[in-house]
């Protein structure tokens, strides 16, 4: 009997002693949270059954940056909420265009920032579904596109739609958005013949077209430049350069350019196998759209494109990304400045568009926080630290 005994209790402690971890794990460490909503997408996949499962550190007063992300109760709402820090304590904060001032400024071309929102990857899609070319002249076999301009000018693959408030579903599909935004990045993998012509990449906003150009420099080396133009209602003015520098290379290698335009910071960043490579600009202004297809128009277009003349070259990935977006959506933030108190926040969705946030409530109390997403643990596909 006594024997018996024990082994019950050994039974018990066994089965017991998990379960009483996780219930202590959950009521003084953290809890797995599911993540219903669509107003964190992309970062975070929302959906009543099948949206992300993510591990929430109890954190009451966490030190916060800047675009971290928080988990917050709210009056009313029958579930926490997770959303983006933008505005700190004692900060003025105000929205507009889509852009986030802090006391009045843009932030600085080095600031953290949230992270860019991918739009389309020929790894996923095809490349005509965002983009139309002259196919006379683009070819592709298994997976690579040659691009055959020789002798030609002004061979461009040029973006169909407008560029929108677009992202990704975790099963790669594109969801289109409905408003326009800004800034984007184009980033294209290539592999450049030795005589290979000029590869031109070029985005637009307002009523300027900014472009990045790789030529042969001197000695076989690889010669950069950045130009802007703006597009008035006479045409096109004569460019104007940014910036130029050579890079060593080797035509041999596949070459990664990346061209982006975010808060005013033209960026060209050359990954050249062993060697890297930037060219950086930083201008005040857009100039303002003086002639548009559509009188309800905010940029000029095409808004991006990519190609030159006399190309000789191969491409093997083309990827598009646009800045995370903050819409005047609600009535704090949005029509002046919001001035935050020493102890609030202002938080804000990832998917502006569809997001109910502080634009709505206005700043919330640093007290409504209970923690900081840490992790998405399931689905195992989308599993990574945050």
């Amino acid at each position: 009997m006594l024997r018996s005994t024990r082994w019950r209790w050994a039974l018990v402690a066994l089965l017991g002693l998990p379960a009483l971890v996780v219930l202590g794990l959950r009521a003084f460490v953290g809890d797995l949270f599911l993540v219903d909503s669509g107003s964190m997408e992309p970062v975070l996949h929302g959906d009543p059954e099948g949206g992300d499962r993510v591990f929430v550190r109890y954190e009451r007063r966490p030190a916060l940056r800047r675009f971290d992300l928080v988990v917050l109760e709210r009056p009313g709402e029958r579930a926490p909420l997770v959303k983006r820090v933008i505005g700190l304590p004692g900060e003025s904060i105000q929205l507009s265009g889509g852009d986030l001032y802090v006391g009045g400024s843009l932030l600085d071309e080095d600031a953290r920032r949230a992270p860019w929102v991918p739009i389309f990857d020929t790894e996923l899609h095809a490349l005509g579904d965002l983009f139309h070319f002259d196919r006379p002249r683009w070819s592709e076999r298994d997976g690579v596109w040659r691009v055959d301009g020789r002798g030609a000018r002004g061979v461009f693959a040029r973006l169909r739609p407008r560029l929108q408030d677009d992202h990704l579903l975790p099963d790669g599909r594109r969801v289109e958005g409905r408003n326009p935004v800004n800034d984007a990045a184009l980033e294209l993998d290539v592999r450049l013949a030795e005589s290979f012509g000029t590869l031109i990449l070029r985005l637009s906003e307002e009523g300027d077209l900014f472009w990045a150009e790789l030529s042969r420099g001197s000695e076989g080396r690889l010669r950069a430049r950045l130009l802007r133009a703006t597009r008035s209602s006479g045409g096109d003015t004569a460019p104007e350069v940014l910036g130029v520098s050579e890079f060593e290379y080797d035509p041999r290698d596949w070459l990664r350019v990346r061209f982006s335009n975010r808060d005013n910071d033209l960026a060209l960043d050359l990954d050249l196998g062993p060697r890297t490579g930037a060219l950086r600009h930083r201008y005040t202004r857009n100039s303002p759209t003086q002639r548009t297809p559509d009188g309800g128009m905010i940029h000029a277009l095409p808004r991006i494109e990519f190609g030159g003349d006399d190309l000789d070259l191969e491409l093997r990935r083309v990827q598009v990304e646009r800045d995370t977006t903050w819409f005047n959506l609600g009535r704090f933030a949005t029509s002046e400045p919001e001035v935050l108190g020493p102890d609030e926040l202002f938080v804000l969705g990832d998917n502006s568009a569809e997001s109910r946030d502080s634009r709505e409530w206005g700043p919330i109390p640093l007290d409504s926080l209970i923690g900081t997403p840490r992790s998405i643990l399931w689905p195992r596909s989308r599993a990574r630290d945050l």
